[in-house]
């Protein structure tokens, strides 16, 4: 990754690669370890989908404060699932964060893993009744499935992707095509998104994220360079939800 790239980029960028490895991790895992087949494996992609949309939609209301409800976004997963099941999902990594940067990265990945797991967590038990005892075992299975990834891809990436590729098509059984796109045109399409996500907020929380909500008569209306600076002061919180479309191209 370049070092010219910007943190906000680069949290993008892992909570991308991070969420769509952990979702591959987990189709994996169901379908290897516990034989569940592509005609439920679709029927559970689309259930999650419809499930992250949900959370999303908690998440683009804006709280008291005019920004978006993430913790209630992820109060809302949590209880979905059920006690003694960990909503948490810690990426395995090969060595600790060393620098500050490093950790808001580790972070950032650990909370788009634990939203793409509470999701296919649920999923999982609308659809295949399972309990809590089978949730932590495809959790372990799939943090296995991750760390084998991570440890393969330290010796040769390549050999690694594609190795997750041929899991994933003899799971779906559908053919998959990993694109190497470079890490610069994936953060101008991650900045692509952010601006319609921030238009999308705005459309919809507009007095809030203005901060005209109940203004006395004759108060001051912002500037327009006033109005840009504070919505983005609201919109670049590291809770802004990512976008799951995103995630699934």
């Amino acid at each position: 990754m370049k070092r010219n790239m910007s943190l906000s980029q680069e949290l993008d960028l892992t909570r991308d690669g991070t969420a769509e490895m952990t979702r591959w991790c987990i189709i994996i895992a169901l379908h290897q370890c516990f034989g569940v087949g592509k005609d439920r494996l679709n029927k559970i992609e689309a259930r999650a989908e419809a499930l992250a949309y949900e959370s999303l939609d908690v998440a683009m209301t804006a709280n008291d404060k005019g920004m978006p409800s993430t913790d209630r976004s992820r109060a809302l997963r949590e209880g979905w699932l059920p006690e003694g099941v960990e909503p948490e999902f810690r990426v395995p990594v090969l060595r600790a964060p060393r620098t500050r940067r490093e950790q808001q990265l580790r972070m950032a990945g650990d909370v788009a893993a634990s939203m793409v797991w509470t999701i296919y967590a649920r999923a999982c038990m609308e659809l295949l009744g399972y309990s809590s005892k089978r949730l932590n075992r495809l959790r372990e299975e799939t943090l296995a499935n991750y760390r084998q990834v991570n440890e393969e891809g330290h010796e040769s990436l390549s050999w690694a992707m594609e190795r997750l590729r041929r899991c994933a098509e003899d799971a779906l059984k559908e053919d998959i095509t990993i694109e190497n796109v470079p890490d610069e045109e994936r953060a101008k399409q991650a900045d692509r998104d952010y601006q319609e996500q921030k238009a999308a907020f705005i459309r919809r929380n507009m007095a809030k994220a203005l901060g005209h909500r109940a203004a006395p008569a004759g108060a001051n209306v912002l500037a327009p360079g006033e109005i840009e600076k504070k919505i983005n002061t609201i919109l670049q919180q590291p809770g802004m939800p990512d976008s799951w479309e995103r995630r699934r191209k």
